[in-house]
């Protein structure tokens, strides 16, 4: 009898330490403007983040060019977080989520632009390769 309890309280702590270190898997893949060019694969079904600085104040934002959306989609709108909240028109960073929709190999483009500037080019531009799996 205590052999069986001893079994069955290992298989238990063994689950315990595979579910735990394995973290469900629901971290996302933060990328930053240091992985600009850069390639990542994603799992269909599984969001990553971008952040990159910004500063709306002033009129620029980060928006996605000729988005694949059978491949990716934006998931909400950019969030932004000020580097000094207590300074009206700090910059910060703004977070872009995206969500892998189906296997396919895509670029992923953002300009840091004035929306309303149609013939001007992006004061900044990031890329990356993403493949989904």
């Amino acid at each position: 009898m205590f052999r069986k309890l001893c079994f069955f309280m290992f298989v238990v702590m063994l689950a315990v330490l595979v579910l735990f270190s394995t973290g469900c898997g629901s971290k996302a893949i933060t990328l930053t403007g240091d992985d600009n060019g850069k390639a990542i694969t994603v799992n269909a079904g599984k969001t990553f983040l971008v952040k990159l600085e910004g500063n709306p104040s002033t009129g620029y934002t980060w928006e996605t060019q000729d988005l694949d959306t059978t491949i990716l989609e934006q998931v909400g709108e950019a969030a932004f977080e000020s580097s000094n909240p207590s300074l009206v028109g700090a910059g910060g960073t703004l977070t872009l989520t995206f969500k892998a929709l189906k296997p396919g190999i895509t670029t992923l483009t953002l300009f840091y632009h004035r929306s309303w500037e149609a013939d001007v080019p992006p004061a900044e531009t990031f890329t990356l390769q993403v493949t989904v799996k």
